[in-house]
């Protein structure tokens, strides 16, 4: 099955709005230069996980998967690269979000985040179906053998 993501905002806003928490955090906790300090590295982080993570911005960023039978898992990303491997037996699933972690022979775990928006609400479905139990609907349009 293959799928093609889109940017999510909703990702984007939750991001940021965790980031801001901890940043607020800090800045209530340590002395004005450490807490500043911190602050600032929060917002810089908050910037690249959202243009990587949400927004697909970054030539890092996935931009399609191609989900096959046995956890085989395709991903590719804005840049044109393909990463091919199998989905870890480590996956989160839930209503609104899909985490896995691709592995592939002789390099590091990636860790692929898709959330709700990201796909067609059928699509994701599927997703989910298939993280939770390697399960391509029969027929479906994209399945890989």
């Amino acid at each position: 099955m293959r799928v093609e993501l889109r940017a999510s905002p909703y990702l984007a806003l939750f991001t940021l709005g965790v980031h801001g928490g901890a940043a607020a955090i800090l800045l209530a906790l340590l002395p004005p230069p450490a807490g500043l300090g911190g602050a600032f590295l929060l917002a810089i982080l908050a910037g690249f996980s959202v243009r990587r993570q949400a927004l697909l911005w970054a030539p890092e960023a996935p931009v399609g998967l191609e989900l096959g039978r046995d956890a085989s898992l395709l991903v590719r990303l804005r840049d044109g690269t393909e990463l091919h491997g199998k989905a870890s037996g480590r996956r989160y699933v839930n209503r609104w979000l899909v985490v896995l972690d691709l592995v592939r022979p002789g390099a590091k775990r990636r860790t692929i985040l898709v959330a709700g928006d990201m796909l067609p609400a059928g699509e994701f479905r599927h997703m989910r179906l298939w993280a939770l139990w390697d399960a391509i609907p029969a027929g479906h349009a994209g399945a890989c053998a």
